[in-house]
């Protein structure tokens, strides 16, 4: 019923236009303003003037309305876009590391993943793990985790080290309480995403995405997304992965249980 309402609206606004200037020749002939009298075929040159007239003033106002509504659909289209995905850029996997470390005194738990293949492992420990922010954010990251914040990591045998090194740090800081630092491990060597849930204490998450370095002679750009939908998917995948992964049987965790 719409469709049928838009498409005699259209056709409506084009044919207006020559409707009135048929109108304004045929009125314009018989009064005839500028008193041909009998010269019937002069009195026709005004008429065709002003019908004309009509005509080009009725299809300027048709094209801008047109142009109008285009644009109004089309500011919508990007206004629905833009709700619907929620994707902001962060921007370097140093400048995001900022963020997560900025908002840790109101975050309640974090899933991480620390994946890496050979061929990016220098670069990325060039532009990433070796960096005074990444250094800052393991202390970070073990000092929340001996109070209250659950932080979970799963990474690959590149990440073995870093995780150690975190989770001791976190039972130091926690003097025998109860540590929230886990990590699991997964062996193979497929490339898998890296990518970093957020959740804090009021209930609302977020995903901070894209962070591989795997385009060569090329840095990640860092993207974040609170769109539900979006932080699902993550979800999900975090979740199949930790579930496949295994604990670290070497970790002080699994060497402090081992000898109750």
């Amino acid at each position: 019923m719409k469709i049928a309402e838009g498409r005699m609206g259209k056709w409506l606004g084009i044919l207006s236009g020559p409707i009135l200037s048929l109108i304004a020749f045929v009125v314009s002939y018989y009064l005839d303003p500028l008193n041909f009298g009998g010269q019937k075929e002069l009195a026709a040159i005004p008429a065709l003037l002003f019908s004309i007239i009509v005509l080009l003033i009725g299809q300027g106002i048709n094209t801008d309305l047109e142009i109008r509504k285009a644009s109004m659909y089309s500011g919508q289209a990007c206004e629905a876009v833009k709700d619907y995905l929620h994707v902001i850029k962060i921007g370097s996997p140093e400048k995001a590391l900022q963020y997560i470390i900025g908002r840790m005194p109101s975050l309640r738990e974090v899933d991480n993943t620390s994946f890496n293949i050979e061929g990016e492992q220098e670069r990325a420990s060039e532009k990433y793990y070796d960096t005074d922010t990444y250094n800052d954010s393991c202390k970070q990251i073990a000092y929340y985790s001996s109070k209250k914040l659950i932080w979970k990591d799963i990474g690959d045998s590149w990440a073995i080290d870093r995780f150690r090194e975190i989770e001791t740090a976190s039972r130091r800081l926690a003097k025998g309480n109860a540590c929230h630092y886990k990590y699991k491990l997964i062996g193979h060597k497929d490339p898998q995403m890296n990518f970093i849930i957020l959740e804090y204490a009021d209930d609302t998450r977020e995903v901070l995405f894209n962070w591989d370095f795997r385009g060569i002679g090329k840095d990640p750009i860092v993207l974040l997304s609170r769109d539900h939908q979006v932080i699902e998917m993550f979800a999900i995948h975090y979740a199949q992965l930790w579930k496949r992964a295994s604990f670290d049987h070497d970790s002080v965790a699994t060497k402090s249980t081992s000898t109750k």
